[in-house]
């Protein structure tokens, strides 16, 4: 069977054609508009409550800085010296993490 390739193509029925207006609009009439964004639950506020913790004592031992960490410059975190990225000054220091 000869194939013309000049001929013009001819779409199924069940597409719809959506390069007019007209079949924009059918297209629209086809597809149900659903909002999804809802879910149909009710979302209470969240209320922190306003404890006064300031009679509470932390039990915790604090470490002070090893000769083998540094405080980045940019996060304000105690690394150890393996994860120097680069140096930003005179005892300044970023982690691989920031940098």
């Amino acid at each position: 069977m000869a194939t013309d390739y000049d001929a013009p193509r001819r779409r199924g029925d069940e597409d719809i054609e959506t390069d007019s207006l007209e079949g924009l609009k059918a297209a629209e009439k086809a597809e149900p508009d659903v909002d999804d964004t809802d879910d149909g639950e009710i979302v209470e506020p969240y209320d922190v409550p306003m404890a006064d913790l300031s009679g509470e004592e932390l039990s915790g031992t604090v470490i002070p800085r090893q000769a083998d960490e540094f405080t980045c410059s940019v996060c304000f975190l105690v690394q150890h010296r393996s994860r120097i990225a680069e140096k930003a000054g005179d005892n300044e220091y970023i982690c691989v993490d920031c940098a």
